[in-house]
Formats: C-alpha cells, sequence, structure tokens
C-alpha cells in the first residue's frame, strides 16, 4: 500500500525540502500529523510502518498545479450559491483524487489518499461549516472517481488534535477543544493555547519527537467529532485494501 499525503505544511502533515512540491523518501519531511497516522497505521497491522517508498507527499503548489490541468467538466460550476471556499476543498479533492488513480496505475498497487486542511472558522460560524467542508472534500474524491480518499479536517485546526495529549489531564473533556476559536487573532487560538501548555513553541520537528515520546491515544482522541470522523473514514478505506 502507498500513502498519497496533501497537506499545508510542515506542522500537519509535513513539507517537502526539494522545493518541487512533490516528494517521497529522503525529500520528504514527517510532520506531526504524519506521524500520527504512521502511529495509528501500526496499531492496527502491530508492524513497524517504514514511510520510504511507500509515502508520497504533494504540496498545495502541486496541487493546485493538478487542478488547472483537470478537464473543465469536472472543476466545480462557479455561482453565488457556491462559495468559492468550497470550491477550493472540492478541487483539491478532485485533484488529489485523480493524482492518486494515477500513482496506483502506475505502481500497480492499492494507495490512500488523504487531504489535509484545516477546517478554520470563527466560533460564531455556522455550525455545519465543517460539514459543508467535510462534504466538499467527499464530493471531490468521488468525481475524481478514486475510492480510497479520506478527508482530514480537523476542527478547527490541528493544534486542537494535539492539544488533547497534551494538556495536563491527557484527552479529559478533549470534545470541548473542537469549540476552540480557528480565528488567529484569538488569545484561545489553538496555536496559543499549544505554546501555552508546552511553555515555548515548538517546531514541527519539535512535535514529531514529543509524538514519538508520547504515542497519539486515537481510542480517546475520538472523542472530538472531527478526529473520530478521520479515523472512521481511514479504518473504513483500509478495511477495503488488501495490505493492511
Amino acid at each position: 500500500m502507498i500513502l498519497v499525503l496533501s497537506g499545508e505544511g510542515p506542522t500537519d502533515l509535513g513539507a517537502c525540502n526539494n522545493a518541487q512540491g512533490r516528494c517521497s523518501d529522503k525529500d520528504f519531511t514527517v510532520g506531526p500529523l504524519a506521524l500520527l497516522i504512521k502511529q495509528m497505521l501500526e496499531a492496527r497491522t502491530g508492524d513497524e510502518l517504514n514511510f520510504s517508498g511507500r509515502c508520497l507527499y504533494v504540496g498545495e503548489t502541486a496541487l493546485s498545479k493538478k487542478a488547472k490541468e483537470l478537464p473543465y467538466r469536472l472543476l466545480p460550476a462557479r455561482s453565488k450559491k457556491k462559495q468559492a471556499e468550497m470550491g477550493y476543498f472540492y478541487t483539491n479533492a478532485l485533484a488529489l483524487g485523480v493524482l492518486a488513480s494515477e500513482v496506483a496505475a502506475e505502481a500497480q498497487d492499492d494507495v490512500v489518499a488523504v487531504l489535509f486542511r484545516d477546517c478554520d472558522g470563527t466560533r460564531s460560524a455556522k455550525a455545519e461549516l465543517w460539514d459543508v467542508k467535510c462534504r466538499s472534500i467527499e464530493d471531490g474524491f468521488r468525481y475524481s472517481k478514486f475510492s480510497y480518499g479520506v478527508p482530514m479536517l480537523p476542527r478547527p485546526t490541528s493544534e486542537a488534535w494535539l492539544i488533547a495529549a497534551a494538556q495536563p489531564q491527557p484527552y479529559q473533556n478533549c470534545q470541548r477543544l473542537e469549540e476552540l476559536p480557528g480565528n488567529e487573532a484569538s488569545p484561545n487560538h489553538p496555536k496559543k493555547k499549544l505554546d501555552a501548555i508546552f511553555g515555548h513553541h515548538k517546531s514541527a520537528h519539535g512535535l514529531c519527537d514529543w509524538l514519538e515520546a508520547q504515542p497519539f491515544d486515537a481510542d480517546r482522541a475520538s472523542a472530538m467529532p472531527s478526529f473520530r470522523a478521520f479515523r472512521e473514514r481511514l479504518n473504513e478505506v483500509l478495511d477495503q485494501v488488501a495490505v493492511v
């Protein structure tokens, strides 16, 4: 099985260090959420997972370039009723699904694609914001005709998931963390809360070291609805592929 990942930057799924926006092996710097996925897969199989040769990372710019190559008929219609932001999530998933299908055909192997995007949004945003964005990603994967796509959409940001494990009483009442504001100007933004818990700002490398020392507890973290949705969809997809 091959993982195809697309995130927003080093502190979530990771980043390319080859300046090409698409990378694997030594050119891929693993981020904390990629490590979290690795831990979840290892817990499922009981075997150590090696990313070398089994993981392809695609940055936002490379994914945007791929989207521009797609047939016009696949792209979302622009109208007053369809917000451009929702088209962004749809188009990202569509492009990643098409790319993942190409990787699967070339490698003659099963491919699981994970699209990470922060939900963001303010506390006052409508409750269905996360649902609409997640459905947009699901629609994009579906229209790409790729069956093994997984939305990874933390609410409001990935730091909320990490706070669940890092807080003084790990995972206690962690579902409340999803109510933190996604507006970075807020003093209660998850990034600032996570820094306060550690007493300093941890780099992506520092977060990975921390997760290596304190593996993520997916069972307890599943009290958070956005994490639970990701975990359930990932397991659903893994149930369908032959290797895992």
